[in-house]
């Protein structure tokens, strides 16, 4: 009796010590297996999440459809204001999509929706509940396949009642993506997360569907990526809390698409089965594959194909098959010597430089972000032989760098430069702001380097493409001069 006290209290003080959110890992725990048998008009009560005020609220809801692998619940409210019948031929489209579509398309994908944690209510359906949420389209919690207190003890995703029906649609394609990969992954980071549940819609074959395709959408561009074009110092880490999570989403997509094309979708499904996360898990599975690349480099390339999307280049290593996509230009140069300062890098996003008619010969002088950060540079010449690339990562120590280029009757020049750490391991798991540094630059016709540099150097051929491009990068202290004069400058 002693010991059933012991066992019962040390029960509770662990429950207590549990705590829940959204986007936090919580231990989990078999609780009793609950065999669900619902039925088309019952009545439940379901724990929603509130993410204005962070609270738990409760949400009164009945059945009006059963699929092969769904439920669909509508809470109370909303169907009074449409009306039953209407309800009910909403939440059976939904059901016919989702037992048709989207649920064989994304196991396909991403593997059985238990996952590695199992089933919690021992009933193959998936719990989808609409109702007027507080903000945003839909979500998902994990906490609902795990025990604590708000548990709905079942799998389950909320989708917005204000949603159209292609609204509805994608948004369960997606949330029941973050379904299944959180059943199999709790630690990955967000631009994974949201990356590789954009492209489930994708993968569903909606982004290629007239009828899902919003007014003047590109095939296979999703609505996030759409936005994203025009602004690439987007970062692809971090996703703004405030205001601008929505670029960050298709930059995240524009992504995955990439790395699906370029190495396969199998990359994507085996990033659930191994213990590395973020960009040290794509290096680990790239790795596994055959490919020997570092996040970095891949990062250079994927941002020089957002850029040019130019197919035939390196095995198509700079442009994208089933997409057309042009990342904005940040500043378009007509005449050289040009110069700017204090232009905003956001890490992992990239500013985009075009020269218009540059000359021969021009060389690229620009600061590098302070340690332990990095810059990534690509250098993309378009002349008489072709397009040519030059790609380089300089540690950073706040330093002027130097990249001189050279080609024959250069047609077009763009430089991408952004703001990287060295050696990346990880990424965010949580929705916050983009760390950022104000980089100054100055771009100079011919060769541009300054004589006095304690750095010895010589001129070496880089074959790139299909031309040899000639690339130099030094550094080179900014003296007491230059520093007071870009004090005064900003």
């Amino acid at each position: 009796m002693h010991r059933k006290m012991i066992l019962i209290l040390s029960l509770i003080v662990f429950s207590c010590l549990l705590s829940f959110s959204s986007k936090e890992t919580i231990s989990h725990i078999e609780p009793e297996v609950l065999t669900l048998q619902e039925n088309f008009g019952d009545q439940r009560d379901f724990w929603t999440r509130n993410f204005v005020i962070q609270e738990y609220e409760q949400v009164h809801a009945t059945l009006l459809a059963v699929g092969n692998w769904c439920y669909l619940y509508m809470d109370n409210r909303t169907i009074d204001q449409l009306g039953q019948s209407q309800a009910i031929q909403k939440c059976e489209i939904y059901a016919d999509e989702f037992d048709d579509n989207i649920y064989p398309k994304n196991v396909e994908f991403m593997g059985d929706p238990d996952g590695i944690f199992g089933d919690i209510d021992g009933d193959p359906r998936i719990t989808i509940l609409i109702y007027p949420a507080v903000r945003g389209g839909g979500y998902y919690l994990e906490g609902n396949e795990m025990d604590h207190t708000h548990s709905n003890y079942r799998e389950m995703i909320y989708i917005n009642s204000v949603l159209n029906t292609v609204q509805a649609i994608t948004t369960i394609c997606h949330e029941f993506n973050h379904l299944i990969l959180f059943n199999s992954d709790l630690n990955e980071a967000d631009f994974l997360i949201e990356g590789i549940a954009e492209y489930s819609i994708y993968h569903a074959g909606y982004f290629s569907d007239d009828s899902y395709i919003p007014p003047g959408l590109r095939l296979n561009l999703s609505y996030h990526a759409n936005y994203y074009e025009d602004h690439p110092e987007t970062s692809l880490f971090y996703f703004d809390p405030v205001e601008y999570a929505y670029l960050t989403y298709g930059a995240s997509y524009m992504f995955i698409f990439y790395l699906v094309e370029q190495y396969g979708i199998q990359v994507i499904t085996n990033l659930l089965a191994i213990d590395s996360d973020g960009p040290k898990g794509v290096e680990k599975v790239l790795l596994h594959h055959g490919y020997n690349i570092s996040f970095n480099e891949l990062f250079l390339n994927w941002i020089t194909a957002c850029t040019i999307d130019q197919l035939g280049i390196h095995n198509n290593l700079y442009g994208f098959v089933n997409l057309d996509f042009h990342s904005a230009i940040s500043t378009e140069i007509e005449n050289l010597p040009y110069s700017r300062n204090n232009v905003q890098h956001n890490c992992y996003g990239f500013d985009v430089k075009k020269i218009n008619s540059p000359p021969n010969e021009f060389t690229l002088k620009i600061e590098t972000p302070k340690s332990p950060r990095s810059l990534g540079i690509s250098a993309i010449i378009h002349d008489d032989n072709g397009w040519n690339i030059t790609k380089s990562i300089v540690t950073g120590n706040g330093d002027f760098t130097y990249l001189y280029l050279t080609g024959e009757n250069i047609e077009t020049a763009y430089i991408l430069t952004s703001m990287i750490k060295k050696d990346v391991e990880d990424a965010p798991r949580d929705f916050i702001t983009a760390p950022f540094e104000n980089l100054d630059y100055r771009i100079y016709e011919g060769y541009n380097i300054p004589e006095q540099s304690s750095f010895s150097f010589s001129i070496t051929a880089v074959l790139i493409v299909f031309l040899s491009s000639l690339t130099l990068i030094v550094r080179k202290r900014r003296s007491k001069k230059n520093r007071n004069f870009e004090k005064r400058s900003e």
